[in-house]
């Protein structure tokens, strides 16, 4: 009898036990951080976002997803030796080289999972990586100051956002966005399809002109489309970066914070260099190495 009594409490004892650890790891699971990083060019995170992507990137138990809202073809459209596409490619060996410099991760080459991501009827180029899901949905280069190009009839994000254009065409003709809301509500169900557990954080430039001085329109207008996608409709936080400003501020990172955004960037040129397109490793981008600038305001229900 008393065998007995010593088993039923063991056997309990270990069944609280299990139950303990299994509620435990489904609340760490559900504790997992999606950081969404939305910029409008290709390069734009490696030079104003980094190294919190690389952060971001490196912690195999988050979730990064990085959206690329245009093409940035600088007017060309698909010419110019595929320019846009260069770009493209040193996103993707950026993303590689930051996920195989992490400690302890499984190396899998250069082979990245690529697939179509269909929201509201539109296609959207999908890569995956590791924890890492990148996004581009290839809109028109609006040019620095918003004024557009002859080759996309002078449309830009921010003439779209403005309500002054319609029917806002990917550059590989691949999808039409009729309007504003039309954008606004596939940024939306984006980041409801990526965003996975409870914690999110979504990182932008800078929309305070008093902050960041004379920074491209195109810039500018990314982060008011996914703010205002994300404002009302998500519980988290808000990143927002000051870019070409920080040109004119002190660097204010480490070394080994440098020599990660060094290697990032060196992986980025080389995507353009290979595609025949020149590397922009030169005196200005590089200046943006060893700095990052930002700013921390909780995603609120009314903005």
């Amino acid at each position: 009898m008393y065998l007995r009594f010593v088993l039923i409490f063991v056997f309990m004892k270990i069944k609280f036990f299990t139950i303990f650890a299994l509620l435990l790891g489904a609340n760490m699971l559900s504790a997992q951080t999606t950081r969404v990083f939305g910029v409008a060019h290709q390069d734009d995170w490696q030079l104003f976002m980094n190294p919190n992507v690389a952060n971001s990137i490196q912690n195999a138990e988050d979730k990064t997803v990085i959206i690329h809202l245009t093409a940035g073809d600088a007017g060309y459209g698909m010419g110019n030796d595929a320019f846009y596409k260069a770009r493209e490619e040193g996103v993707l060996r950026a993303v590689r080289f930051l996920s195989n410099t992490a400690e302890n991760r499984l190396k899998v080459g250069n082979e990245m999972s690529r697939s179509i991501t269909m929201i509201r009827n539109h296609p959207i180029l999908t890569y995956t990586y590791h924890n890492t899901v990148v996004y581009f949905l290839r809109l028109p280069d609006g040019n620095g100051d918003g004024s557009g190009f002859p080759l996309h009839n002078q449309k830009s994000l921010e003439k779209f956002y403005n309500r002054q254009v319609v029917d806002f065409i990917a550059i590989d003709q691949s999808t039409t966005y009729t309007n504003k809301e039309d954008l606004l509500g596939t940024l939306k169900e984006l980041i409801t399809t990526t965003h996975t557990g409870t914690q999110l954080e979504i990182h932008l430039t800078e929309l305070s002109e008093d902050l960041n001085v004379d920074d491209h329109s195109d810039h500018l207008t990314a982060s008011r489309f996914i703010t205002e996608a994300a404002t009302n409709q998500f519980r988290g936080e808000f990143y927002y970066y000051i870019d070409y400003q920080t040109a004119n501020l002190e660097g204010n990172l480490e070394r080994d914070e440098i020599l990660i955004n060094s290697g990032t960037w060196g992986a980025t040129a080389s995507g353009l260099s290979d595609q025949r397109h020149a590397s922009l490793w030169d005196e200005y981008h590089t200046t943006y190495l060893d700095r990052q600038y930002y700013r921390v305001l909780p995603i609120s229900l009314e903005r």
